[in-house]
């Protein structure tokens, strides 16, 4: 296969299919996205994002060098950007601190936390304080308060959902220059990265949004 992109193709395929596996033994497509409070997750869509882009990409460049039509002496000597490994652990860290915000929110406000109603084909220990199922309206939407108000949108997960596309989308168009031949099958080949800021504003983004979690809301 003489085409680069073709390969990242094929991982980014790899990568998704239990995610599809899952989805269907589901019913839902979109399942992994799910948290305890059977919400879409904003945390979980971006840890999700940031593994299939980069794990596939990687997984891309390597099976380019290891396939190709030319002789790659090392097909591992593939060098990651020190922003891309800070954007993954602040996608990991983000994920991990707001679990734990929410499961402690479950235990001492369970009645005001807005969890959603199961469809027919899925089961749930837990009781739904609202008559709503869940919706990609949930990225955006505050998780607690009184269940009989109306929700409004919650202006930190707004700002840091949509940092996050950009961003992703910004670094997939990028990452395409890398598998051009000549930088892939290069002898060593470096993933592409992005600047400082870009990576302090993201950080910046996931702190306000985990810090919106924290204060009680009625």
């Amino acid at each position: 296969m003489s085409n680069p992109v073709s390969w990242w193709v094929i991982a980014a395929a790899l990568i998704l299919l239990p995610i599809v596996w899952i989805g269907i033994r589901k019913k839902d497509p979109f399942f992994i996205l799910v948290d305890d409070r059977n919400r879409y997750s904003l945390s979980q869509l971006q840890i999700v994002l940031w593994t299939i882009l980069v794990l596939s990409l990687l997984l891309g460049v390597f099976l380019a060098r290891k396939f190709a039509p030319v002789s790659v002496a090392n097909p591992l000597a593939i060098e990651i950007p020190n922003e891309l490994l800070l954007v993954m652990g602040i996608s990991v860290g983000s994920t991990t601190v707001a679990s734990a915000i929410k499961a402690n929110k479950d235990a001492t406000r369970a009645a005001k936390i807005r969890t959603r109603q199961v469809k027919p084909n899925e089961k749930s220990t837990r009781a739904a304080t609202t008559t709503k199922t869940r919706s990609f309206w949930d990225l955006l939407m505050e998780e607690e308060g009184d269940p009989n108000v109306p929700e409004r949108i919650d202006p930190t997960k707004f700002q840091n959902l949509w940092l996050t596309l950009i961003v992703v989308i910004a670094y997939a168009g990028i990452a395409v220059a890398v598998f051009a031949p000549n930088e892939v099958y290069a002898a060593t080949c470096k993933l592409p990265g992005f600047s400082s800021n870009l990576t302090t504003l993201l950080g910046i983004s996931h702190a306000g949004y985990l810090a919106g979690k924290l204060p009680n809301r009625n």
